[in-house]
């Protein structure tokens, strides 16, 4: 079947009648090859250890696959970092899920031909329209290999749609600076995303991101300036929905992502997003796929207790939610976009 078909009608078929996630989001390492002091996985904050190895995620793929599982999205830490990313992506898409990867975008011309010919969708991080983006995300020359590496898929792989995914932060939060990033991304012939810097659940960690995250006031300002480049008709994923919230904060809205995404962190252990990294639901090592998928604590999430927590603000978050209550602007927003 068409993967955008049965993700489609995955979709629909688990609005009807819910019965767990169908789509998987996993960390494959926590190592990373840059230093974003912003990032709740920066080693001040979070240490993960015993990743799981080739066979085991083999074997995670193929039960999520067998459960009806549509999809899945890599990414860590770095995980371009991981010698068999390759031979992971392509397991995956020969089991016939979409697949895709979000990177730092470091390692790519080094590994183009390994982790691209069955990635359907690659998302990279880029903060900034200038080599000021290395300072940011602490690797020399990144911005310059983010572009190149660009420019090299968009040849060789034009099947594969690219996304860049853009952090406002203090330092980049000004309107000019995120009208650059956009003409870069309109230029370049690839898709943009803008996420706000905060903390997306109610983790029990001890991080605080006060010298990075920009006030209520100029979250609104920097997301007004989008929702105009949106209009204006710059490749821009976030629904009119999701920037319009941020410019209203905090936020207000019922959360139906648990419904549908399932996280796994590097060591195998299932993630209680309301408490994210602290309060593993369970670990895939030690539960067969199927009891996992009906542990009580999943079933919660999915349920009034996950609906009840709307402290995350990502766009991920608030459109897949928008969509579950029948809204389907933010669908036909990332479909154009990305499918």
């Amino acid at each position: 079947m068409n993967p955008k078909l049965e993700l489609a009608r995955a979709l629909l078929s688990t609005r009807l009648s819910w019965k767990h996630p169908i789509y998987l989001l996993h960390a494959v390492t926590a190592r990373c090859n840059a230093r974003c002091g912003f990032c709740a996985w920066n080693p001040e904050f979070y240490e993960g250890s015993g990743e799981l190895d080739t066979a085991q995620i083999k074997q995670l793929y193929a039960d999520a696959r067998a459960a009806g599982f549509v999809g899945v999205s890599m990414w860590g830490g770095e995980p371009l970092l991981r010698p068999d990313i390759g031979e992971l992506i392509a397991w995956a898409k020969r089991l016939g899920m979409m697949t895709q990867m979000v990177t730092n975008g470091a390692l790519l011309e080094k590994k183009l031909d390994t982790a691209l010919p069955h990635l359907d969708r690659l998302c990279i991080s880029v903060d900034h329209p200038s080599s000021k983006h290395d300072t940011m995300r602490g690797v020399k020359g990144l911005y310059g290999k983010i572009l190149s590496a660009t420019l090299r898929i968009r040849a060789r792989y034009p099947a594969t749609k690219i996304i860049y995914n853009y952090t406002v932060q203090r330092s980049n939060a000004d309107p000019q600076l995120i009208e650059e990033m956009a003409v870069v991304i309109k230029t370049l012939g690839v898709s943009g995303v803008f996420n706000p810097l905060r903390v997306d659940a109610a983790t029990d960690a001890p991080i605080s991101l006060g010298k990075y995250n920009p006030n209520d006031d100029a979250i609104a300002v920097a997301f007004r300036k989008v929702e105009e480049l949106k209009r204006r008709g710059f490749p821009i994923v976030n629904s009119f929905t999701h920037l319009r919230k941020l410019q209203a904060l905090p936020l207000h809205y019922r959360c139906h992502w648990p419904k549908l995404v399932l996280p796994i962190e590097a060591n195998g252990d299932v993630v209680d997003c309301m408490h994210w990294g602290q309060r593993p639901i369970a670990n895939v090592r030690d539960l067969p796929f199927s009891e996992l998928l009906a542990h009580p604590r999943l079933r919660a999430l999915g349920g009034r207790e996950g609906e009840a927590c709307h402290q995350c603000v990502s766009v991920h978050r608030v459109d897949v939610s928008e969509v579950w209550e029948g809204r389907l602007g933010p669908a036909m927003s990332w479909g154009r976009a990305v499918l």
